[in-house]
C-alpha cells in the first residue's frame, strides 16, 4: 500500500485463444481519514454550460441560477439536492448558471459590476467575461450554501470558460482551494479545430453566426492567451483540483460537415462533429498540475456533439465522479494475435495485418440500481478511436499501453464487465487502410466478455478464437470524505417531508410522508419539467405508487417528473427521475 497526504497549503482539483493475463495492483492515497477538502457533502456543484448562436447579444440577466434537465438527471443518481435559485442551497446542491446577458443579478454590489464592466473593456467580453460572472456566482453560492468547495461540470465552450477560470485565478477561487472537481464535457478545452481555419466557421452551422466567443475558441487565441502548447495542462493551480474529461466520437453530428472538412484539409482525426477528440482532453499533463500524482480520468461515448446529455451511461459516470473516491484503471499492456486474417502465399503478400482493439465498459452496479445498462467508456472503430497495431506473423505478440477504463467506480460497485472485440481491417480510410474496395472491409478475430474486480489484486484470464491479451488494473482510493445519506430536514411543527423511493426509478416508485401524522386523504399530483400536469392521484397518505404512466396509462419518456402531495390543510412536494 502507498500512503499519500495532501499537503497543507496545496490545495490548489473506449476479442478466445490462448490467455489473457490480468494484473490488478491496489494502491490507496491518503489515510481513512475524512478529508475536508474535496468532500462531497460540502461541495455545490455548478454546470457551466456550452456555446450558443446569439448568446453573446442576448439581453437579460447573466449570472443567475438556472434548469438544467442534464444536471436534475445526474443529482438524482448522485443523491444530491438540486438549488431552486429561490432559497439558500443545501451544501452539497446541484445548481447551473448561464453566463450569457447584459444586466447584473440583484446579488451584485457596485464594485461586482465595475469588475465586469472593466474585464468587458479589456477583452471585448468573451471568455474573460464569462469566467468573471462564473467565478462570482461560485462565490454567491458558497457564501449562501455554506458550503467548503465547488465543483464544476463545464459542457462544449463551458470548457473553455473554466479553464481560464482556473488558469487566471479568478476571483481567487483556485489559489485559495475552492475547487474541488472539474469535469469537463466534449469541451473546446483546447481551441476548436473549425474555429481555427478562417473562412470555415460559416459552413459549420453550430458556428455561425460569428460572435466574439467563436474567435476565442481559435487555437492562436488559445495559445497566446492561457498556454503554449496550448493541449498541454501546466499550472500549479490544477494541482489541487480532480480532473475528469468526457469525450464524444461520432461524427455524424450537422451531417459530417466536420471530418468533411478536415478530410479535404488532410487533418482529419476523430471528432463528434463539432469538436475534436484531441482538443476535448489535455494531452499531457504536467507533474505541478496533477492531483496526487495522477493524471485526469477520461471516458468515450460513441454520440455525437449534443447527445451526450441523453446517454444514461455518461450519467452515473458523472455522478460517480462527483461524489466517490475509488478510481478503477484498466490497461491493455499486451495483445497476441493468433490467426491474422491476412492473406500471405509466395504470390500475393497482403502482410501486416492491421488489428483493431474495441472495448466497452459496463456498470452492473448501475444495471442492479436503476437499469442502466448504457456502456460507461466505448472504445470502439465507428469514430477511429480503437488503437490499431500491426502484425506480421501469426503468433505475434505486441506490448503496449491502451487504457481501457480509467474513472471512478459507485460505492457498492465491485466489479466492472468488459466487452473486447478484435477486428482485422482491410479497409478503413480513418484508419488509411485501403487494401480493397470489396466487402467485408473487416475480418472478426473474436469478441468475449470478462468481469474484473474493483476491489483489489488479481489476475484473470480472456481468450478469443484469434487472439488474446494481458492487462493490468490499478484500483486507487483517495482520502475523501464518503458521500453520506443525509436525509432532508424535517420542518418544525411536524410537517414532514415527502419521501420518493426508488430514485431514480425504471418501473415504480413509492411517495410516502414521513416526519408527521399521517392525514386520512390526500392527492398526488405529478407535473414533467414544463409545469403539464400528467398525473393524479388519490388516496391515503400510507403511500402512493406510480407506475411511470400518465392519466392514459401511456408510459411517459425518460426525466425528471415533480410530485406534490397535498391535503386540505398542508402540501409537500418533491422530485423522481425516471429511467427508460
Amino acid at each position: 500500500m502507498v500512503a499519500v497526504a495532501l499537503k497543507p497549503g496545496r490545495r490548489t482539483w473506449r476479442m478466445r485463444r490462448n490467455a489473457w493475463i490480468l494484473v490488478v495492483a491496489a494502491c490507496t492515497l491518503g489515510s481513512s481519514a475524512a478529508n475536508a477538502d474535496h468532500d462531497p457533502n460540502n461541495t455545490v456543484t455548478i454546470y457551466v454550460h456550452g456555446f450558443e448562436r446569439a448568446g453573446a447579444d442576448r439581453h437579460g440577466v447573466y449570472g443567475e441560477t438556472i434548469h438544467e434537465a442534464l444536471m436534475d438527471s445526474i443529482a438524482s443518481l448522485a443523491g444530491l439536492p438540486v438549488a431552486d435559485g429561490t432559497n439558500s442551497p443545501p451544501p452539497n446542491a446541484v445548481s447551473a448558471i448561464s453566463y450569457y446577458g447584459d444586466t447584473p443579478p440583484a446579488y451584485y454590489s457596485a464594485a461586482d459590476v465595475a469588475d465586469i464592466d472593466q474585464i468587458t473593456a479589456a477583452w471585448g467580453g468573451g471568455v474573460p467575461r464569462y469566467a468573471m460572472i462564473v467565478a462570482k456566482y461560485a462565490r454567491h453560492v458558497l457564501e449562501r450554501s455554506g458550503a467548503r468547495q465547488v465543483n464544476f461540470v463545464s459542457a462544449s465552450f463551458g470548457s473553455l470558460i473554466v479553464r481560464w477560470l482556473i488558469e487566471k485565478d479568478v476571483a481567487g477561487l483556485a489559489s485559495q482551494g475552492k475547487i474541488a472537481r472539474w469535469l469537463t464535457a466534449e469541451g473546446v478545452l483546447c481551441g476548436n479545430w473549425a474555429a481555427s481555419r478562417d473562412g470555415l466557421v460559416g459552413f459549420l452551422d453550430f458556428l455561425d453566426p460569428l460572435p466574439i466567443d467563436v474567435d476565442h475558441m481559435n487555437y492562436d487565441w488559445v495559445r497566446t492567451n492561457l498556454h503554449a502548447p496550448r493541449t498541454e495542462a501546466d499550472n500549479p493551480l490544477y494541482g489541487g483540483i480532480l480532473i475528469g474529461q468526457f469525450a464524444s466520437t461520432d461524427d455524424r453530428y450537422n451531417d459530417g460537415a466536420l471530418s468533411g472538412l478536415m478530410a479535404t484539409y488532410g487533418e482529419w482525426q476523430p471528432n463528434d462533429g463539432a469538436q475534436a477528440l484531441g482538443d476535448a482532453r489535455f494531452q499531457t499533463v504536467t507533474a505541478q498540475s496533477r492531483l496526487l500524482g495522477m493524471p485526469p480520468t477520461l471516458d468515450l461515448f460513441h454520440v455525437g456533439h449534443r447527445s451526450l446529455d441523453n446517454h444514461r451511461g455518461a450519467w452515473v459516470q458523472a455522478s460517480a465522479f462527483l461524489t466517490q473516491r475509488r478510481r478503477v484503471t484498466v490497461v491493455m499492456t499486451s495483445a497476441q494475435v493468433t490467426n491474422l486474417h491476412e492473406a500471405h502465399t509466395i504470390f500475393w503478400d497482403a502482410r501486416p495485418a492491421e488489428v483493431l482493439f474495441e472495448s466497452r465498459v459496463y456498470s452492473p452496479a448501475a444495471q442492479a440500481r436503476w437499469g442502466i445498462a448504457d456502456p460507461l467508456s466505448t472504445c470502439e472503430k465507428d469514430g477511429a478511436v480503437a488503437p490499431l497495431r500491426r502484425y506480421n506473423r501469426d503468433g505475434d505478440t505486441q506490448a503496449f499501453s491502451h487504457v481501457i477504463f480509467d474513472d471512478f467506480v459507485l460505492s457498492d460497485e465491485t466489479q466492472l464487465r468488459l466487452e473486447l472485440h478484435a477486428e482485422e481491417v482491410d479497409y478503413d480510410p480513418w484508419y488509411g487502410v485501403v487494401e480493397t474496395a470489396h466487402t467485408p472491409y473487416y475480418d472478426d478475430l473474436g469478441s468475449g466478455t470478462l468481469m474484473v474486480s474493483t476491489l483489489g489484486p488479481g489476475t484473470y484470464t480472456f481468450q478469443a478464437p484469434s487472439w488474446n491479451c494481458a492487462l493490468s488494473v490499478t484500483v486507487t482510493d483517495y482520502p475523501f470524505a464518503p458521500l453520506v445519506g443525509v436525509s432532508d430536514p424535517v420542518p418544525s411543527g411536524g410537517r414532514g417531508v415527502l419521501r420518493i423511493s426508488p430514485n431514480p426509478f425504471s418501473s415504480s416508485v413509492r411517495v410516502t410522508l414521513a416526519g408527521a401524522p399521517v392525514p386520512g386523504v390526500a392527492t398526488l399530483r405529478i407535473y414533467d419539467l414544463s409545469g403539464r400536469l400528467v398525473r393524479r392521484m388519490t388516496g391515503g397518505m400510507g403511500g402512493f405508487v406510480w407506475d411511470g404512466r400518465d392519466d392514459q396509462g401511456v408510459p411517459l419518456p425518460a426525466g425528471v417528473y415533480l410530485h406534490r402531495v397535498s391535503t386540505l390543510r398542508q402540501e409537500w412536494s418533491g422530485r423522481s427521475c425516471l429511467l427508460r
